[in-house]
């Protein structure tokens, strides 16, 4: 039986990990690594939102629906306006390669988020 702590574990250990790998190959590997650094920051900024998520979550647990509610959507709201703004500061000041960065954003956000849903059902159950 999958718990929600073992979910939470693989978000959070599959996170620093795949970081530490795209660190490792962006700094062992001149040829790709425009792509490779412009991958980590998809993965960095991701990670940064499912955090972010996670402290909203916490936050709003154990209390009653409605504040769980303000909670949950006050942290995506939040986060929303945060990732916006990175992205657009990401992509003006950092040369990074744009289409690498826009998809492994959009694919590590879904990863993400996806995480964080199968957390919450679990929670529930």
């Amino acid at each position: 039986m999958i718990s929600s702590k073992n979910v939470l574990l693989f978000g959070i250990s599959f996170g620093i990990l795949s970081l530490i790998v795209l660190t490792i190959l962006t700094l062992n590997d001149s040829s790709n690594n425009n792509i490779l650094k412009s991958i980590q920051m998809g993965d960095l900024l991701g990670f940064l939102n499912f955090t972010i998520g996670l402290l909203f979550i916490f936050l709003g647990i154990n209390n009653s629906n409605k504040r769980f509610l303000i909670s949950l959507f006050g942290g995506l709201l939040l986060r929303l306006i945060i990732m916006v703004f990175l992205v657009v500061v990401t992509l003006k000041f950092l040369e990074i390669n744009e289409i690498s960065f826009i998809f492994s954003l959009l694919f590590f956000y879904f990863l993400y988020v996806t995480i964080e849903i199968i957390y919450l059902n679990l929670r529930k159950s």
